[in-house]
């Protein structure tokens, strides 16, 4: 997700000028209405309405007419779907919008239509009054080789009926669990890649449901036994996610220090590692984990960064459209994209820095800032990432408000690595390539962690055997 960091002062200083500017024209009583209705424009009112449990045809249409628009003129990645017709979508739309009985049906099938941006940066967001009606069965899922695993019980509850970690997921109301998830989660994921629609259909968006409504689920056990228990919508969808800490730091044998960097969402996490950084130092090497970090603020992950080196390192490259109405007009080729910008951050010189070696741990829920931190990583070669690739999604979203309450982003910003190569829709591609297993997760094992753990013994004996020589 896009930031500010260090390396854009220039960029604020300019804008700090201009608005100096702006305010004496203001006060010269010749801008101040302009610029009030340049604001209007883009963020009238008049698109805004309370939450009602059916909105009229009139909002709805009117919702996704704005929907429609800011992507026509905004979204980054058009290239990426060049299938898809979107002034035909949308004339498609009209009639299902219309046909929705309900405020969350409407949002739901606005939510479908922006799927198939294929952008985890841009979708659409119900009213709290509808996000408030639904809750998860209280588990935690992820598709594992193929099969849908019981990885946590969160609702305790459960384990009274049989619900343990491990099992394996069969079906979901009666009906087999991939064709569940195709039909009812899939087409309304918007993600870059398909490993990330995977995570979100397996995991955080299953088994989301009417909260209090009962669902069927069959379990198979590690020795084939079937279970199928009614279970309840019951446990708030935040509660998977407020409860891990931000970060957690522990001693591993062999005097190697695991850090878990586990949002960049809250700059508290950059005091958090300060404070463990004395600590740090004395480690023989260090791993950070950023397997469950869904983003945030990209500047906390490169403030981080910072402290593993005392060179120069490269941030992001960064483009985004530039449509010239004239240009439209004389009929000529459009500039869609224009001048690439790109960062970097500039370290002190300096010896306190962490000198070990350093590897990071990814998965497909690394996302957003926290795959700009592995850019950045990556590009600083600072070490190996190891784990799978990443979800492939970051930047800078358009937000704006929709009727009844909702809101929509459109990704308006293009990253890259800082030599230009693109990884949105692709993913960061780790150096060491591991993977949890079916058998690992029954036993309890975490499998990349141990890969890391492997790599960074066979680094510390070559360099014993270098040393020796």
């Amino acid at each position: 997700m896009d930031t500010k960091p260090k390396a854009m002062k220039k960029i604020f200083t300019l804008a700090c000028l201009l608005s100096t500017a702006s305010l004496a024209l203001a006060q010269q009583g010749t801008t101040s209405k302009t610029l009030y209705e340049q604001g209007a424009r883009w963020n009238s009112p008049v698109w805004e309405s309370t939450y009602k449990e059916d909105l009229t045809e009139q909002e709805k249409l009117a919702g996704l007419s704005l929907a429609w628009s800011e992507a026509k003129y905004n979204f980054a990645f058009f290239d990426k779907v060049p299938n898809l017709d979107w002034d035909s979508l949308y004339v498609s739309y009209i009639p299902k919008v219309q046909k929705s009985k309900s405020t969350a049906e409407y949002y739901l099938t606005l939510q479908e239509m922006f799927a198939q941006l294929n952008d985890g940066h841009t979708g659409v967001y119900p009213p709290m009054e509808v996000q408030n009606q639904h809750a998860k069965v209280g588990v935690v899922t992820a598709l594992v080789e193929g099969k849908v695993l019981v990885l946590d019980v969160v609702d305790k509850k459960l384990a009274t009926q049989g619900v343990q970690k491990g099992m394996e997921i069969t079906h979901v109301n009666g009906e087999e669990v991939h064709a569940f998830a195709n039909r009812t989660i899939r087409p309304y994921v918007s993600s870059n890649t398909e490993q990330y629609r995977l995570n979100a259909t397996y995991g955080f968006q299953f088994l989301l449901g009417k909260k209090e409504e009962p669902v069927e689920v069959t379990f198979r056990t590690a020795n084939g036994q079937v279970l199928t228990r009614m279970l309840t919508y019951n446990t708030p969808f935040e509660s998977f996610f407020t409860s891990r800490r931000l970060l957690e730091y522990r001693l591993l044998p062999g005097n190697v220090a695991y850090v878990a960097l586990n949002s960049f969402n809250d700059e508290k996490i950059k005091a958090e590692f300060n404070a463990i950084y004395p600590q740090l130092k004395g480690a023989s090497a260090l791993i950070l984990d950023v397997r469950e970090n869904g983003g945030g603020n990209s500047g906390n992950g490169w403030d981080i960064l910072a402290r593993l080196t005392n060179k120069d390192f490269p941030l992001v490259k960064w483009e985004s459209r530039n449509y010239q109405a004239v240009k439209r007009a004389w009929g000529g080729p459009n500039s869609w994209f224009g001048d690439k910008y790109d960062y970097k951050i500039t370290n002190p010189d300096t010896s306190d820095y962490f000198h070990g070696p350093v590897v990071v741990l990814s998965s497909s829920y690394t996302f957003s800032a926290a795959e700009d931190f592995l850019s950045s990583f990556k590009q600083s070669k600072r070490g190996l990432i190891i784990g799978e690739p990443s979800g492939g999604s970051t930047g800078q979203p358009v937000f704006f408000r929709l009727p009844g309450g909702g809101s929509a982003r459109i990704c308006a910003k293009r990253d890259y690595f800082y030599d230009g190569t693109e990884w949105v829709g692709i993913g960061i591609q780790p150096d060491v390539y591991v993977a949890p297993t079916i058998q690992d997760v029954r036993a309890g094992k975490d499998t990349v962690l141990d890969k890391a753990l492997e790599v960074l013994t066979k680094k510390s004996a070559k360099k014993d055997r270098a040393n020796r020589q």
